[in-house]
């Protein structure tokens, strides 16, 4: 989506900046495969953005992340501990269309199949940035008593695909039929606790891609023992105005009420299929939000964003924002 509409694919989105020369921006693109020190790999591909940008030792205004789905969490922890700051992230998580595995990222360097792009943006302008889930808690709440890698086997000791099964069915009285999954886990993802404000709990969020025959259930997030999980749920209504209201609510940062100039906004892939139609709603509501100014949005599979509180984090079925502005 930009502010000219909703664009199905096959489709092309260009972002062009215009900036002062006091500013910079610069990418870096590593392919990984497995055995290798992601870790490593990811602070390689900070350093070739930093020489990129020629702002070596420099701190960046905002990073954005584009990564091949698989290990998100490490990338992004690993970008806080270099920086030694919680710097603002905004990305998105590679997608097909069939997930097949059939992505890949890509910069000025060239395309991965598997691996993570990144560009460090240091601005002339002020920015502020939105991440939210949109959805809201159940009664149904549990503990991830096994869990490996990005797979959750057990929750409250019985296998995770009985028990997700059972929370949908009490709640909705839906039946997942496994067939169509993807359907069902947009409508009831779980939800991990972020963080509060004001007391109040805000989730980020996780979905199944599939559920095997032993009782797992292997996410598009990295599943951790002993965390508490909670079946979420939001209705059209919601998907439709999350996203406007998560860039007004990323507006009310901009204090001096400086002219609004463009943004970036990751939206889900699984949220805009099960919208159908109604993206064309989202759009027209975004151009209002946007007043009309310039913004480009990807569907992904993954999405990553800087929350309320300060953390960066990744999550499926969210939506995330940079908004830039003039300068005050």
């Amino acid at each position: 989506m930009t502010e000219k509409g909703y664009h199905a694919g096959p489709v092309i989105a260009a972002m062009g900046i215009y900036d002062s020369n006091q500013s910079a921006y610069g990418t870096g693109l590593i392919a990984l495969d497995e055995g290798q020190d992601f870790r490593k790999s990811t602070r390689k591909a900070i350093q070739q953005a930093l020489r990129s940008a020629g702002r070596i030792g420099e701190v960046p205004s905002l990073i954005v992340l584009h990564a091949t789905p698989g290990h998100e969490e490490l990338f992004i922890d690993e970008i806080d501990d270099t920086f030694g700051t919680q710097i603002p992230i905004i990305g998105g998580s590679a997608a097909d269309n069939y997930i097949q595995k059939q992505w890949s990222s890509m910069t000025e360097q060239g395309w991965i199949q598997r691996g993570i792009a990144i560009e460090l943006f240091f601005p002339s302008k002020p920015l502020t940035t939105g991440f939210s889930a949109g959805y809201s808690p159940t009664e149904f709440v549990g503990t991830v008593t096994k869990a490996s890698g990005r797979f959750i086997h057990e929750i409250d000791g019985e296998p995770a695909k009985q028990i997700y099964k059972e929370w949908i069915s009490d709640h909705s009285s839906v039946q997942i039929s496994e067939h169509y999954l993807f359907h069902h886990v947009t409508r009831f993802p779980l939800g991990r606790v972020a963080g509060h404000i004001h007391q109040q709990p805000y989730y980020k969020l996780s979905h199944p891609v599939r559920m095997t025959r032993s009782g797992s259930m292997e996410m598009f997030t990295a599943a951790v023992e002993g965390e508490t999980v909670t079946l979420m749920t939001g209705s059209r209504e919601q998907l439709i105005n999350r996203a406007s209201r998560v860039v007004k609510e990323a507006n009310t940062q901009n204090y001096h009420e400086s002219q609004l100039l463009g943004s970036i906004i990751i939206y889900c892939a699984g949220s805009m299929l099960r919208l159908g139609e109604d993206i064309l709603e989202v759009q027209r509501q975004l151009k209002s939000q946007m007043n009309n100014q310039p913004f480009i949005c990807p569907f992904t599979f993954g999405e990553q964003g800087r929350f309320i509180g300060g953390e960066n984090a990744h999550g499926n079925l969210m939506i995330s924002s940079v908004l830039f502005y003039e300068s005050e």
